[in-house]
């Protein structure tokens, strides 16, 4: 019966070692990064706003957006260190070639990855 004990308890520690010394799995946040175009043109100097889930609004019905990035001179903003979810990205602002407010909304899922593979890349055509 002790030696039973023993035997079980030497491979209980073995089974500790060799189990905590396996490389755990690193999960990566994604990074998405949104062209904007307009008549496929790169569009620069426009507000992109994003959400994580479910929209939170104020009191005034507005959305609660997470963060924003305004786009650079090539059209690109760039969300960095986004975790797996789903998340609505909105591109609005005043194109003064067009002279009016133009617009593009879209979504995506950030999947959960494990390896620094990601990246997102998603074109928005602004109407």
């Amino acid at each position: 019966m002790k030696n039973n004990i023993t035997i079980n308890f030497i491979m209980l520690m073995i089974n500790i070692a060799v189990f905590s010394s396996c490389e755990k799995a690193v999960v990566y946040n994604g990074n998405v990064n949104i062209t904007l175009q307009y008549n496929q043109q790169a569009v620069p100097d426009i507000q992109v706003y994003y959400y994580a889930g479910i929209p939170v609004k104020d009191s005034l019905g507005n959305i609660k957006y997470h963060g924003m990035q305004i786009s650079e001179f090539d059209g690109n903003a760039t969300f960095r260190q986004l975790t797996p979810g789903v998340y609505h990205f909105t591109a609005s602002g005043f194109l003064k070639s067009v002279n009016r407010v133009v617009h593009a909304d879209t979504a995506i899922t950030v999947r959960k990855r494990y390896r620094d593979e990601s990246n997102y890349q998603i074109w928005l055509s602004l109407r």
